[in-house]
Formats: C-alpha cells, structure tokens, sequence
C-alpha cells in the first residue's frame, strides 16, 4: 500500500473506470454528466449547476449565482432545467447535499433525509431529495 498525498493526474478516473466495470458485471451503470450555464451579455459566468443523470436519480453536485444575482430567480430556474432534463430523460428523483442552503432546496420541494453533523466543523451537511414528476 503507497500513500500518495498528491495523486497522479487520472487516478481518480481510472478507479471509475475499474468500479464501473465491476458493476457493469450485476448492476449496469451509466452516469451521463451535464451542465447548465448562466451568462451575462458578454458571456461571462453567472451562475451554473453541475449534475449527473444515474439509475433514475438527478444528483446536483454543484450549484452557484453570482452573489449579485441572488435572490433573482436564477438558482431556481436553473433547479427547475436541470429538473425538467432528469424528467425527460426518465429520471425519478433528485437528491444533492448541502451544508449552506437547505431552506433554498426546501423550497423548491426537496425533503432531509439525511445529515452529517460537523462538516464542515460546528455545521451540518445535510442530504435532500425530490420525487420528480415525470411529463
């Protein structure tokens, strides 16, 4: 066993690549990733979500609006894209996590089920999920 506090470039992928070989022998896996993008006129970023289409579930791994833009709509509407793509493409369900914005995901639906007190320290990181409705 190596200790490696700086892994290699591709390490992380190729332990992808072996697991989802593993289960593509009982369980077939295919995760489809995908991103949303909020711009200004002149194309700069203001905000994006980040996810991933897997057995049926959404996850949101990453959501963010420019502090500017909070407060706009625009984090909703790009919950409800990324929503509306999981739906169509026969997803059941979302989940993400998040240890700063749960009333947020509340109100857009989502529900705790579950919580990882202290982390980040003297936080909790809770876990939420939503039942997609399917059109």
């Amino acid at each position: 066993m190596v200790f490696d506090p700086a892994p290699p470039p591709g390490f992380r992928a190729e332990l992808g690549q072996r697991i989802n070989a593993f289960h593509a022998e009982t369980v077939p896996h295919r995760a489809d990733r995908f991103a949303l993008r909020l711009e200004d006129a002149a194309g700069g970023l203001v905000g994006g979500l980040s996810g991933m289409l897997s057995w049926g579930w959404l996850f949101i791994d990453a959501v963010w609006v420019d502090p500017a833009r909070r407060g706009s709509g625009a984090g909703r509407a790009l919950m409800a894209a990324a929503e509306r793509h999981a739906a169509a493409a026969g997803c059941h369900s979302a989940w993400l996590d998040s240890f700063q914005a749960r009333g947020f995901y509340e109100s857009l639906g989502y529900a705790v089920f579950g919580a990882l007190e202290d982390y980040p320290e003297g936080q909790t990181r809770w876990f939420l999920r939503k039942r997609l409705a399917r059109g």
